[in-house]
């Protein structure tokens, strides 16, 4: 029997390599873990009020942690920060133009390695290696129970 564990292994490795040699590897290795789910967070919400109190929520991370990521994001320009007319206790956040670009070469490189990485397969193939995927990652879940 193949060992599952080392081909996931490996392809993990590859697959790490690749991303770090990408173009945003290097502006986002500059920035905090979680400055990417920010951008895309706030992309994919960008006709909602988006304020510190829904970043903390969304990523569980703490009001100090949050803070201190937007600070560093703001300081990035990738994000600004306004105060609310009707209360000037909480700020709107919102994505810049420079994060903007960021999140489309992110989502950009994303799609051309995913493209690489299926090729040659069916839809059908594709299909098949993500049900399998998620049915090892719920076999995994079971067994942590």
């Amino acid at each position: 029997m193949p060992d599952i564990g080392l081909e996931i292994k490996n392809l993990n490795n590859m697959i790490h390599r690749h991303f770090a040699n990408l173009k945003t590897t290097e502006i986002l290795n500059k920035l905090t873990g979680s400055n990417r789910y920010i951008i895309v967070y706030l992309i994919n919400h960008k006709d909602e009020l988006i304020t510190q109190k829904n970043i903390e929520e969304v990523l569980g991370i703490t009001r100090s942690t949050a803070s201190i990521v937007l600070s560093n994001m703001e300081k990035n320009q990738l994000i600004t920060r306004e105060v609310l007319e009707s209360d000037s206790r909480i700020k709107s956040i919102h994505i810049t133009e420079k994060g903007k670009e960021l999140y489309e070469t992110m989502t950009l490189e994303k799609i051309e390695f995913e493209q690489k990485l299926i090729k040659g397969f069916t839809q059908e193939e594709v299909d098949l290696f993500i049900s399998l995927i998620k049915r090892l990652k719920q076999n995994i879940k079971e067994e942590m129970k």
